[in-house]
């Protein structure tokens, strides 16, 4: 018995150890399915109390608005409601303009929805959703109303006032049951970003091998960067010192931009050294890098600060022992060993400077510190980039869906065409943005076709016998679940937001039970059509994952150099670190480099993030310069080095190289101008492979 007691002892604690890892892991998307449970049922709840003639927008509203963190609850309600009222008062326009004259009303309707869908797209975050919101109302909104001029106004208040309870319901339950702040998750993430560099810049393994993972970890900061960005974005919504903290975290993402900009040109020099057979020049610099970093992991917040101060003296002193030793081995003798030397030295006092203002702007985060020191006010502007064309083919994308769907309602006369028309825009506004578009539409439309299912089995078998309120909710709340469960994986997200739009959408819930199969079937065939033909207008026009949209991207980084060599200086460096690693927003998601056209990409942004860098030092330093030859000649390397990568080409490269060495030659006391002209220099030979695409794969090479 005591064998069988302990063997029942034993499987017991077994499985409460199984349930406690499992709702460790799963124990937040239990909650927020709850969350998207309670204020959906509380908003059909007060539809009905109030008498709105559809529950299922403020439902949907909820679906739409609900995030894990509350502060996201808020940030994206707060631009849903000014999407939605920009929307509504465009639809009353549109409708009162246009009402004896459908056709002229649709063509104003397509140019609405292609505006605000290229709106969706160059703004990021939940800015690019009040865009989507302003788009999409039109059909909600303005097709009713149009059907119905003399009741439009009570159409799009109703609607309105459906979307607003929906808002409130979402952020009532977000904010009261077991809130969750998205500064506790902006903290987790500094933290860890923090200590993530801190293993990144050791360089415990420096060689070669090991520099396609330091490659993919560069990509990856880039991604965090750009997520790090949406959540500051959305704090400052949560409390009333969120301006303040949402300053301080911007100066921090831009002090980790700069910072791992600069670690990326010496991790560059490092391996050129190396492959150059300079260990000797090589092992002087780690000593002193080890040094920074292992000051960078003290508890002791004041141990890098004593690095840095000492730091010129000591570089002084190895580059004479250097200078001795090359002499004494008779070797050196054009002087590289010496320019190596230099322009590392000018990175490493960089990159220790760059560090202590990192290290000092976290520790005011995380110590959650008023105030921030007055010589750490940065100018950290985060500047958006978009290419023109993603722009053009979104907007275009959704008029043509928008025109497609309206000519077959009207040349149909089928009372469900306005079902194909509301989904072909809504789909068409709402993933536009979406890093990969065409396959969240995929899933999206399976997702379309499991909630028209599920909106059938709950308004025939189940609404039916529902005698009261309670019983209503039971009958909705499997489905609802279902759904939301989809939602909490990336990988179904798509096909869960499908199943509740579609079961919110067909599955017959007002305040008196009403169902027809015929309206049921009606409805979804309509608003599947929509989806399909979404669907059929994305996979037409989705450029985001073609070779053409690759070329398109790395002539955009390209740009970023002639920026950075022509724009003036003030601001300079925030828009072009920024910059670079916003265009990379989708290739950064959805992109692992396993690809040759997408190796090159991730070439392109290392050769633009050193060279463009150390153009902007460069410039910065040319200010000091007296010397009018000097200045000259600095000048036309700068011009030089536009022209390259304005169009790459063997004889651009050849001139850019000479123009480098003629600034070199007459600058030969000016030592950061120097170093940053050998960086430009080592750079461009090292990249030679991308900068003249003749003899490269076509992902750069373009007319």
């Amino acid at each position: 018995m005591s064998d069988i007691a302990s063997s029942r002892n034993h499987w017991l604690d077994h499985l409460k150890h199984a349930a406690v890892s499992w709702l460790e892991g799963h124990g937040q998307d239990l909650l927020y399915i709850s969350k998207i449970l309670l204020a959906t049922m509380l908003a059909l709840g007060l539809s009905l109390l109030f008498d709105l003639s559809k529950p299922g927008t403020a439902m949907v509203t909820v679906i739409i608005v609900l995030q894990p963190r509350s502060g996201l609850v808020l940030a994206k309600g707060f631009y849903r409601f000014i999407g939605t009222s920009v929307g509504v008062i465009m639809s009353i326009i549109l409708a009162a303009s246009f009402t004896q004259q459908p056709i002229l009303f649709l063509v104003a309707g397509a140019c609405w929805v292609a505006l605000c869908t290229a709106g969706s797209t160059i703004f990021r975050n939940f800015q690019s959703y009040a865009f989507v919101l302003a788009g999409y109302t039109l059909v909600i909104v303005g097709l009713p109303a149009a059907l119905q001029p003399d009741q439009a106004f009570d159409i799009a208040m109703t609607r309105l006032a459906e979307v607003m309870l929906g808002l409130l319901c979402a952020g009532v339950v977000s904010d009261v049951l077991f809130p969750k702040r998205l500064s506790d998750v902006l903290l987790l993430t500094v933290r860890k970003r923090f200590a993530d560099f801190k293993t990144f810049i050791a360089l415990d393994d420096a060689g070669a091998s090991s520099r396609p993972a330091r490659e993919r970890m560069v990509l990856r900061f880039a991604g965090e960067v750009i997520a790090f960005e949406a959540l500051r974005t959305s704090s400052v919504f949560e409390s009333a010192t969120g301006h303040l903290q949402n300053l301080q975290l911007r100066q921090l993402n831009h002090a980790f931009m700069t910072a791992s900009t600069t670690f990326h040109s010496l991790d560059q020099l490092f391996g050129r050294l190396q492959k150059n057979g300079k260990q000797s020049t090589l092992d002087a610099l780690l000593m002193e890098y080890q040094a920074m970093v292992r000051a960078l992991s003290s508890q002791d917040r004041t141990q890098l600060a004593q690095v840095r101060s000492g730091l010129p003296q000591r570089l002084a002193a190895l580059q004479r022992g250097l200078a001795a030793s090359s002499i004494g081995k008779g070797i050196d003798s054009d002087g590289s060993h010496l320019l190596d030397f230099d322009s590392a030295t000018e990175l490493l006092v960089r990159f220790a400077d760059e560090l202590q203002i990192y290290a000092r702007i976290h520790a005011v985060v995380i110590h959650a510190e008023m105030h921030m020191p007055d010589d750490l006010q940065l100018p950290a502007r985060y500047v958006t980039r978009t290419d023109p064309t993603m722009v053009v083919t979104s907007a275009l994308r959704a008029a043509i869906g928008f025109g497609i769907s309206s000519l077959f309602w009207i040349e149909s006369g089928w009372v469900s065409g306005t079902d194909a028309v509301a989904m072909a825009t809504v789909v068409s506004a709402l993933f536009a943005a979406a890093p990969s578009p065409t396959q969240v539409v995929r899933q999206f439309m399976i997702g379309a076709v499991l909630g028209g299912f599920f909106g059938f089995l709950s308004a025939y078998y189940l609404q039916s016998r529902a005698e009261n309120f309670t019983m209503l909710c039971f009958s909705l709340i499997p489905f609802i679940t279902i759904g939301a469960w989809l939602t909490t994986t990336r990988k179904y997200s798509g096909i869960g937001t499908g199943v509740l739009l579609f079961f919110f959408s067909y599955a017959s819930i007002g305040s008196s039970y009403e169902f027809d199969i015929l309206t049921l079937l009606n409805g979804m065939t309509g608003g599947l059509l929509g989806v399909a033909i979404a669907s059929v207008m994305y996979q037409i026009i989705d450029p985001s994952d073609s070779r053409w949209i690759k070329r398109r991207l790395a002539r955009a980084l390209r740009r970023q150099v002639v920026e950075a060599c022509n724009r003036p200086l003030p601001g300079l460096a925030g828009r072009f670190e920024s910059g670079t690693r916003d265009l990379l927003s989708r290739f950064a998601v959805t992109h692992s480099l396993d690809d040759q056209d997408d190796r090159d990409i991730m070439t392109w942004l290392l050769s633009v993030l050193e060279i463009g860098r150390a153009v902007i030092q460069l410039r910065q330093e040319t200010l000091h310069v007296t010397d009018p030859q000097a200045h000259d000649k600095i000048a036309q390397s700068v011009r030089s080095i536009a022209h390259l990568f304005a169009s790459p080409s063997q004889p651009r490269l050849r001139a850019a190289l000479d123009a480098v060495l003629a600034a070199v030659a007459v600058c030969g006391e000016l030592h950061a101008v120097l170093a940053n002209l050998h960086l430009m220099r080592g750079a461009m030979l090292e990249r030679v492979t991308v900068l003249t695409p003749a003899e490269t794969s076509p992902i750069t090479s373009e007319s």
